[in-house]
């Protein structure tokens, strides 16, 4: 009973909780330019080794690779190491080039594209970073999920850090001592 009664004040207070209001579409409607990184890229002829180095020298999850006109032809991430190269035998990754690698045609953004758009090219495609590309498809710069979140936590601090904390009834659900 006394739990039964926990909950119900919990529910109560989040309903009246003002933090839990849904964001209005209008309130991430920025263009993607205010919130896009400088981008590093990758030229389509380095080996893999290279694309590798730079990805850690930039402290980047991924970088767009190019041509020699600098157009967009791919994108090579942490996950296609992950995914592609880590516990497999695939040769010498300085003697193999970035390309065997990489993910083609990459969803792209202009930077004029809204923030939503993004977030919801991430969300259905399961991608962590937008490449920002101009009119001749050259890559001007990076979105990551990690902006579009750093940018919804300074917008909206008081929604996102006071979101109460998981319900106490899951608490109640685990074992004793497990």
């Amino acid at each position: 009973m006394l739990y039964d009664l926990a909950i119900d004040e919990e529910l109560e207070q989040m309903e009246a909780d003002a933090a839990l209001r849904a964001w209005d579409a209008h309130e991430i409607q920025i263009p993607l330019r205010l919130l896009m990184r400088p981008v590093v890229t990758i030229h389509i002829g380095s080996s893999t080794q290279t694309a590798i180095e730079l990805l850690i020298e930039h402290h980047v999850g991924a970088a767009p690779v190019v041509d020699d006109e600098n157009r967009l032809c791919g994108i090579f991430s942490e996950r296609d190491v992950l995914r592609k190269i880590l516990n497999r035998t695939v040769g010498d990754l300085g003697a193999i080039g970035v390309e065997h690698f990489m993910s083609t045609t990459p969803q792209t953004a202009q930077q004029e594209d809204m923030l939503d758009t993004a977030m919801l090219y991430m969300a259905r495609g399961g991608y962590r970073h937008i490449p920002i590309v101009d009119e001749q498809h050259q890559p001007i710069g990076m979105v990551s999920i990690r902006d579009v979140i750093s940018h919804l936590v300074d917008e909206f601090p008081q929604e996102v850090l006071t979101l109460p904390p998981r319900p106490v009834r899951d608490a109640m659900k685990a074992r004793e001592g497990a």
